[in-house]
């Protein structure tokens, strides 16, 4: 596993900020005003990140302000003109952030001048890049180094540690990993559907990382057996009755449909092992909004208890998930020679599908 060195950086363990500035600024004043280490000081993650499920916003919707974007600056505490290595997004004080992909935290922990900081890498796009987050307090961290996280997922709260005239979040990208030269955060995160940062946020920018209850194994003696289905008129196995009434349990506002004739299809749904999920919209109307997020929530559920509830496989948002291949992460959906994955429908953007083990 690599690991983030402090090659060129004052590391203060619960030092008070205040004497973070004075010895940063007398040490290295240059240094300082950037806002996360620069790349000779910190290491890639060894080995390959699975493919992201999506990206998502690092703050919930309707917490932030934009205060100052990637470029050259007079930095607001040095007073030199610098370049701004991130976009900087002031939130109240214990906002949550969220982790801006499917990753691996390369480092989480202090870093003078900057506070407490985290980088996690992830793969996107098939892609590897690294996202930065800056000046929480050293309580505010909720992810060590090697921890694997989820888009949207709660990994910190905002503060103003370091070098940060208010409490804030300094969130950065840096192509090719977290030893890599940072970019504008702002273009990454509204070409991968993210949000945009001049509208505040959107309402699916909430953090969609996993929530939701415990997952329970099935207890039955014959996991194939037919059942009715309480969405039809047809039969599901119990198994996917086991699974059905948990995400009914767990996500009340989820709408499903599970068993359905489909004659002349290679379908699990006409064998009782599958489902279909909406999220407040209707099938052939893409989930967006709170939709969205919701079936997002739904979905990273399903994926971290799939082999708890016995989950071969998941369909969503153009991309397909399996136990057997976890470790390639998300991929393509080509349609399964059944459907044209470029529709609403036929791409699962309506809604998300899910599959049990026969």
């Amino acid at each position: 596993m690599g690991k983030v060195t402090a090659l060129g950086l004052v590391t203060l363990l619960f030092a008070p900020a205040s004497l973070l500035l004075g010895l940063g600024a007398l040490l290295s004043p240059a240094a300082q005003a950037q806002c996360l280490p620069g790349t000779s000081s910190v290491s890639t993650v060894e080995g390959t990140l699975p493919e992201t499920a999506q990206v998502a916003f690092p703050l919930p919707a309707g917490t932030w302000v934009r205060t100052s974007g990637f470029g050259m600056r007079v930095h607001p505490v040095t007073g030199e003109y610098k370049l701004h290595t991130g976009v900087d997004l002031a939130a109240p004080s214990g906002t949550h952030i969220l982790a801006a992909a499917d990753g691996r935290v390369a480092f989480a922990g202090p870093a003078s001048g900057y506070g407490h900081l985290i980088l996690i890498e992830h793969t996107v796009g098939g892609k590897r890049v690294a996202t930065g987050y800056a000046h929480m307090y050293a309580d505010g961290i909720h992810v060590s180094s090697g921890d694997t996280v989820t888009a949207g997922q709660y990994i910190a709260d905002v503060g103003s540690d370091g070098y940060a005239s208010g409490p804030h979040l300094h969130f950065e990208v840096r192509p090719g990993g977290a030893d890599g030269a940072p970019v504008d955060p702002e273009p990454w995160l509204a070409s991968n559907g993210a949000a945009n940062l001049e509208g505040g946020g959107a309402a699916s920018d909430v953090g969609c990382g996993n929530t939701g209850g415990p997952a329970t194994s099935y207890t039955g003696d014959n996991p194939d057996h037919l059942v009715d289905d309480p969405t039809t008129d047809g039969q599901i196995t119990e198994r996917t009755a086991s699974v059905l009434a948990q995400v009914q349990k767990n996500f009340p506002d989820s709408h499903w449909s599970c068993w359905s004739a489909r004659p002349g299809s290679n379908s699990e749904h006409p064998l009782g092992r599958a489902c279909d999920g909406t999220f407040g919209n209707s099938i052939g109307t893409a989930a967006t909004g709170p939709a969205l997020d919701l079936g997002w929530k739904v979905c990273n559920w399903l994926k971290a208890s799939a082999e708890t509830l016995g989950v071969e496989y998941l369909i969503w948002q153009g991309r397909i998930w399996s136990v057997a291949r976890a470790s390639e992460g998300w991929r393509p959906y080509d349609g399964g020679g059944m459907h044209d994955p470029n529709s609403v429908t036929g791409g699962h953007y309506d809604h998300l599908h899910f599959t049990v083990v026969g």
